[in-house]
């Protein structure tokens, strides 16, 4: 059984590990360490999950592992991220995994990511679009299956 709210001890490896990573990051120090520059309102599981993230693609590490280090469930991993991502934190992810920005190529490349995305599901909301405005002007008569 998973503890949502686990965090590594202080002294431990991984503790050890996180503070390092602290450190090293540009962009953590960026967003946490810069006087009045702190995100704010991401949550217990965000302030989980950001010391665990490394700055860098080649850094980056995988949801499973991080699911495993913060004891967080899957939904509560992917609901912190999302959490840390709507406060202004810019959190990249890929097949290598979830990693904080270390140069403009990688924010580059997370928009492009990002953005395509986005339009594959605007794209995918059309036909839906389409079948309410058929349905709503033929007053919810016409089924799916007249309609494909």
């Amino acid at each position: 059984m998973y503890n949502d709210n686990k965090a590594p001890a202080a002294g431990t490896a991984e503790a050890n590990v996180n503070q390092a990573n602290r450190q090293e990051s540009p962009t953590h120090k960026a967003i946490v360490q810069q006087p009045g520059q702190e995100v704010k309102n991401y949550g217990p599981e965000g302030q989980i999950i950001l010391p665990l993230l490394r700055s860098g693609r080649d850094n980056a590490r995988k949801r499973l592992d991080l699911m495993a280090a913060t004891g967080l469930r899957d939904r509560v991993f992917r609901k912190g991220v999302e959490a840390l991502r709507r406060a202004g934190v810019v959190i990249c992810s890929g097949e290598q995994g979830y990693y904080l920005p270390a140069t403009l190529e990688e924010v580059q490349c997370f928009i492009r990511r990002e953005e395509a995305r986005a339009k594959s599901t605007f794209y995918t909301l059309q036909s839906a679009r389409q079948l309410e405005a058929a349905m709503l002007a033929q007053g919810e008569q016409i089924r799916f299956s007249e309609v494909v």
